[in-house]
């Protein structure tokens, strides 16, 4: 499959400054299915990643730990400078920098647009709410849909409520944003507004981890593409490397299903 223009031009990886480092991570459930098998990962800031892979590889869970919304019994991950531990100030401190937007919506029904993307900001950060409002309203402009700020989520189109988690997440001035298959849950005539949403977020140089299958959006934007499957990183390289002339048997199965 031959890749864009544009995906070539995305490919010089940024300034070698490292926001997560993952090394060796492995995860077993209680029922004791060993889902994450010493993966590795290291995302520069300024740089997308995205991860790609057959349903139950491990992908969401591997991102999830990256601001312990999993947690994982061997390895090192360190996010920002900050290792990841049990400790509960690490935590706090990974997760104000770490925004993440989820296939499901999860914003509040009983909030309005604006209210949804104020409250964390004025609770967690402790800003006035004024210039937090003003903040949220540029955002909601940034994703096309300031119009839509008094409104309840329950009266927006399900790409209108992806674009309002996204704005939430900016809120937090996060340096780092994680996507887990933010367009799974979505009609496909709304993939396409959200997509567009996050393209303009990587031209800003926001550091980047997708879970997706999104190939056009790969291709055009991430830096590298990274494929998991069975707990297991198996390969990761530029996108018209890993699209055109991938080095694992594994990677090229999975592109035969998905191209």
């Amino acid at each position: 499959m031959t890749t864009t223009p544009a995906a070539a031009a995305n490919t010089v990886v940024p300034a070698n400054t490292v926001m997560i480092e993952a090394q060796g991570v492995q995860k077993w459930y209680p029922n004791g299915f060993h889902a994450l098998r010493g993966c590795d990962l290291r995302v520069n800031r300024g740089e997308v990643v995205v991860i790609m892979g057959p349903s139950g590889s491990g992908k969401s869970t591997f991102i999830r730990t990256f601001n312990a919304l999993e947690d994982f019994q061997k390895g090192r991950i360190v996010v920002d400078g900050i290792a990841l531990s049990n400790d509960l100030r690490n935590i706090d401190a990974i997760r104000r920098e770490v925004g993440m937007v989820f296939q499901q919506f999860n914003l509040f029904p009983h909030l309005t647009v604006l209210d949804n993307l104020t409250l964390a900001p004025v609770l967690v950060r402790k800003r006035a709410k004024a210039e937090v409002e003003r903040q949220a309203m540029a955002l909601l402009q940034r994703v096309g849909i300031a119009e839509q700020a008094s409104k309840f989520p329950g009266q927006l189109s399900g790409g209108q409520q992806q674009r309002v988690a996204i704005a939430r997440a900016l809120c937090m001035e996060p340096r780092i944003l994680l996507f887990d298959e933010p367009t799974s849950a979505l009609d496909p005539e709304m993939v396409r507004e959200v997509l567009d949403v996050m393209r303009n977020l990587a031209e800003d140089d926001i550091t980047m981890v997708v879970v997706t299958h999104e190939v056009k959006f790969a291709e055009q934007v991430a830096h590298r593409v990274v494929l998991m499957a069975e707990g297991e990183v198996v390969e990761e390289a530029p996108p018209q490397v890993f699209f055109n002339t991938p080095s694992h048997e594994r990677t090229r199965r999975f592109l035969d299903q998905i191209l």
